[in-house]
């Protein structure tokens, strides 16, 4: 199986669901190769990177020998390699071809794409970033630690309620977008979804049917899988904290994805799987 991804790579809503929306968490994945096509992409958006790390490793984890065929695009190329992604599928197995290109250090990079699967690598990453942060001279300073600790309650959140035979992936960094200096925190996992996330809240079972209601139920306070009165106020803070201007949060989960901002949080909309649930958060700087 080939995926071919579009010149201008957003996030997983822009792939065809011809191919995109075989699930490789499902036990009956069998297909014999996966070919992941960047070779036409001209640029890719953080939230299209996570989704090159998840699908791979899924189907590498369901025995599917997996292939990244990297942009032609040297610049894109580059940013893919400096950013981390290809030498974390490498050291998975996944077959990437990236032989001359250079490593560039690139000085707004906070955190390169890392994986983690406990809290208390959570709680490290987020640290280690606030230390970055601080000995840096990107953005505002008094956005610092609430960068750190939107990564630290996106990445606690996959760790406890994703299931993931992955683990949880994750990167900060600072960009210079056509809109403006912008921080971007990204956090995605290949576990189980929202919406079988919360199913397991007997009180919530029977109100959910899809993923993109389960993805508007999730934002709420105190709505959680567990049932637990003092849970579900994590990620609703995060989402709380983003209505602020010019801030941005976008949630995808299996076929369902949201945005939240400042004037914006149209209803969930249906869209092309996420296997796994993803949560990018994008701060002006």
């Amino acid at each position: 199986m080939r995926i071919e991804v579009p010149s201008h790579f957003r996030h997983a809503g822009d792939l065809s669901p011809r191919y995109a929306s075989q699930d490789p968490r499902d036990a009956d994945f069998s297909e014999s190769r996966l070919e992941l096509d960047l070779r036409s992409c001209e640029f890719l958006r953080p939230p299209a990177v996570l989704w090159c790390v998840v699908y791979p490793l899924l189907a590498q984890s369901r025995g599917v020998p997996s292939v990244l065929l990297v942009p032609e695009d040297v610049g894109v190329c580059t940013y893919l390699k400096s950013v981390g992604l290809f030498e974390l599928l490498k050291e998975r197995e996944v077959v990437v071809d990236d032989r001359g290109i250079a490593q560039r250090r690139d000085q707004q990079l906070i955190l390169p794409l890392t994986h983690f699967d406990t809290q208390d690598a959570v709680e490290n990453l987020a640290n280690q970033s606030l230390e970055a942060l601080t000995s840096s001279d990107l953005g505002s300073s008094n956005l610092y630690p609430l960068v750190s600790e939107i990564f630290a309650e996106l990445g606690l959140n996959a760790v406890e309620h994703s299931e993931s035979p992955i683990g949880g992936f994750g990167f900060i960094q600072f960009y210079e977008f056509s809109e403006g200096r912008r921080f971007v925190c990204g956090v995605a996992d290949g576990g189980i979804g929202i919406r079988r996330s919360l199913q397991r809240n007997p009180e919530l079972a029977e109100r959910i049917y899809y993923d993109w209601s389960a993805i508007e139920l999730a934002v709420r306070e105190r709505v959680s899988g567990t049932g637990q009165q003092t849970r579900g106020i994590g990620l609703y803070g995060v989402a709380e904290d983003m209505r602020s201007p010019r801030r941005q949060l976008i949630i995808h989960s299996g076929l369902g994805s949201l945005q939240i901002s400042e004037d914006v949080e149209s209803e969930a909309r249906r869209t092309t799987l996420f296997p796994g649930t993803l949560a990018y958060a994008s701060i002006p700087g």
